[in-house]
């Protein structure tokens, strides 16, 4: 069994706030046996993929619901195909599934798949949630889709210890707010390269990059499918990518290598951009620089990257049982338990001060990190994500890696990165 991000935070007493009371996963945990889903009686089935749901929020439901078994079924593979090609097929559905961040888009093109969940009640509970969260599972004419499972906004990670010794600021308010604008994070990223050389501020551009174009609240394809990724807004985010790396502050590493980790362990790369789960990242390829982080507010507002939903599929037989569990298993108080248990980050605000979420953690010097993720999630901003951006992205990013890497002249990059991108957006349909 590989070790996941997630299961890394179970099994760490290092976690954020008292993560670490969890136990691993293995690849079920189905509590009884029965002869498929949606077929009415005492027990329902949950999909899920292999991190899944805790034995505490497990244990919670089997209290509330004594007359009900929830057998929550893990599948692995790709979560993805598999829930498409049962809908397909339209036998062997769950009663309740889950529908990973990155996939919403995907479905929200395939409402019929699901139960509307606003004929459920949803906008009852609406306000318990992020706005922009559940906007993500709210297709154009208003059906709702899901409900968020947890949240990934973003901050900058950095080592706190590096910062003090190059003379910057260090303590997460006053860095948080030097770095208000790109302009002052570039000019953070000269002065600490400045004061220690082959130290860098950045991993890679297509990393700065895919964090600006974000906080403009629009992508590469508006919601009536019209091609946008050579609007201004991505020009703009283009721009900064590049003004970084002609400040030489970044250092050309491709993430989730073993590059990268040397760099992190050495000290080469003592900040990054992520989500609260980016801790177990840092966790795994430097355990050593335990205590010496920080977290603290990245310029701009924060992105978010991650963050998934429960769901119910068209034609089970009793939603209304089903959308009572999701009700529950989704409240503040479970979401606690999820965060406790595995480190996602509750999508309900009414969480981020429970003592559970808002404890001090270790690997960060003992800051209650929760604060700034919290509040960085009031800030990211509603992003529409269209089925086909990835797509339409993938040339922008193969363009700025040229550049970084052999030196590609930047406004040739941009022209060939629109050119190739317009090319996909017509072959899948968009408007261009």
């Amino acid at each position: 069994m590989q070790l996941s991000r997630r299961a890394l935070m179970r099994t760490s007493a290092l976690g954020l706030g008292v993560l670490g009371v969890g136990a691993m996963a293995g690849c079920s945990t189905s509590t009884s046996s029965s002869k498929g889903s949606a077929s009415g009686g005492s027990e329902l089935v949950l999909w899920t993929w292999p991190e899944g749901f805790g034995q505490a929020v497990l244990d919670a439901v089997a209290k509330e619901f004594p007359d009900k078994t929830l057998r929550q079924d893990v599948i692995g593979g790709d979560f993805k195909q598999k829930l498409t090609t049962t809908f397909t097929a339209g036998t062997g559905l769950p009663d309740i599934t889950g529908v990973k961040g990155e996939d919403i888009a995907f479905f929200r093109q395939h409402a019929d798949y699901f139960v509307d969940l606003n004929t459920l009640g949803a906008q009852d509970i609406k306000s318990t949630y992020l706005e922009w969260k559940w906007a993500q599972a709210t297709t154009a004419d208003g059906k709702q889709l899901g409900i968020p499972i947890d949240i990934g906004p973003t901050a900058l990670f950095y080592r706190f210890d590096i910062f003090q010794e190059a003379g910057l600021p260090y303590e997460p308010d006053e860095l948080g707010a030097a770095i208000r604008t790109w302009d002052e994070f570039i000019e953070l990223g000269k002065q600490l390269l400045a004061a220690k050389p082959d130290t860098f501020l950045i991993r890679n551009t297509s990393g700065i990059f895919d964090t600006v174009w974000p906080q403009s609240g629009m992508g590469f394809v508006d919601e009536s499918g019209k091609y946008i990724g050579d609007g201004e807004h991505i020009r703009g985010a283009w721009d900064t990518a590049m003004k970084a790396l002609e400040a030489g502050i970044v250092a050309k590493i491709d993430s989730n290598t073993a590059d990268t980790a040397a760099a992190v362990n050495e000290g080469r790369l003592p900040a990054d951009f992520g989500a609260s789960w980016h801790l177990a990242d840092l966790m795994v390829d430097a355990p050593e620089t335990s205590g010496k982080w920080h977290v603290c507010t990245h310029p701009g507002s924060a992105n978010n990257n991650g963050g998934s939903f429960l769901t119910i599929p068209a034609g089970v037989s009793d939603p209304e049982t089903s959308f009572a569990l999701i009700k529950f298993i989704l409240n503040p108080a479970n979401q606690v338990l999820e965060y406790v248990d595995k480190g996602n980050f509750p999508a309900t605000p009414e969480a981020f001060e429970d003592p559970q979420v808002d404890g001090p953690v270790e690997f960060l010097g003992g800051q209650k990190a929760a604060e700034v993720f919290g509040a960085a999630a009031q800030t990211v901003e509603v992003l529409y994500e269209d089925p086909n951006q990835s797509a339409v992205q993938a040339p922008f990013i193969a363009q700025i890696d040229l550049v970084e890497a052999s030196g590609k002249d930047p406004q040739t990059a941009w022209n060939d990165a629109v050119e190739e991108s317009k090319r996909i957006a017509k072959q899948v349909g968009l408007t261009v």
